[in-house]
């Protein structure tokens, strides 16, 4: 999944160097970032403000991983995702399986837990996420994304697709992290993004860019839900 956003004029330049633990196959990495506000899969999340976003990531070099992420909200609370993961590959198929618990300083209503299944193809790639507890329990939603790399420079594409479980408690659409019934089935957002890593004395900094093109509607006024956004990024990674 997976996130992108950016305030130009500053920067938590705070990292972790990729440490190679006990076993000479484990490495913890990490990132700081500041975003000029922060989505989740086509929904605002800040109301437009920035965002102070980073992870911590454990790889144990045998497919299994685990990622600790964050990011600042604008109402006196803070995401916490956590991932555990495990990633191969059968041929030229790669496949990734694995559990998402999401948590908020002081918003527990806010808490939920997505399983999923991933797998890609060259520069293509395709994650099914089913979320089994939360204000949207029983949605499920998948991202397509096709990622490419020229002159230096990362490109990629995600198309989001909301799939509303249909049931009597929720006949209306897909539920949102406040509980709020507000998206039909099918294409709910496009991202278009661009960054690119530049390295400066041990550290790679990496600005990015994205535009986001919000598709899904409002169930109550058939009206779109938001309208497009504009996201600069900027983060540092040691």
């Amino acid at each position: 999944m997976k996130k992108l956003g950016l305030t130009l004029a500053m920067i938590m330049s705070i990292g972790f160097t990729a440490i190679p633990a006990q076993a000479s196959d484990i490495e913890i990495s990490g990132d700081m970032g500041v975003y000029s506000q922060y989505l989740w899969r086509g929904m605002k999340q800040t109301a437009g403000a920035s965002s102070v976003q980073g992870d911590l990531n454990l790889d144990t070099g045998t497919g299994l991983s685990a990622n600790a992420w964050f990011a600042s909200l604008n109402n006196n609370s803070t995401e916490f995702d956590f991932t555990v993961d495990y990633s191969g590959e059968v041929g030229d198929v790669s496949y990734s399986v694995g559990g998402i618990a999401y948590m908020y300083l002081n918003n527990a209503a806010g808490n939920a837990n997505e399983i999923y299944l991933g797998v890609g193809y060259g520069p293509v790639s395709l994650t099914y996420y089913y979320a089994v507890s939360g204000s949207w329990n029983r949605n499920s939603y998948a991202d397509l994304a096709l990622a490419h790399s020229v002159g230096g420079f990362d490109l990629s594409a995600d198309f989001g697709f909301y799939i509303p479980s249909n049931t009597v408690a929720n006949p209306s659409g897909f539920v949102d992290r406040n509980g709020n019934s507000i998206i039909k089935k099918g294409l709910g957002h496009v991202d278009l993004a661009v960054s690119k890593d530049v390295e400066i004395s041990g550290i790679t900094f990496t600005p990015s860019f994205m535009v986001s093109l919000p598709t899904y509607k409002n169930t109550a006024t058939n009206s779109k839900k938001n309208s497009v956004q504009f996201i600069g990024g900027l983060s540092a990674a040691f």
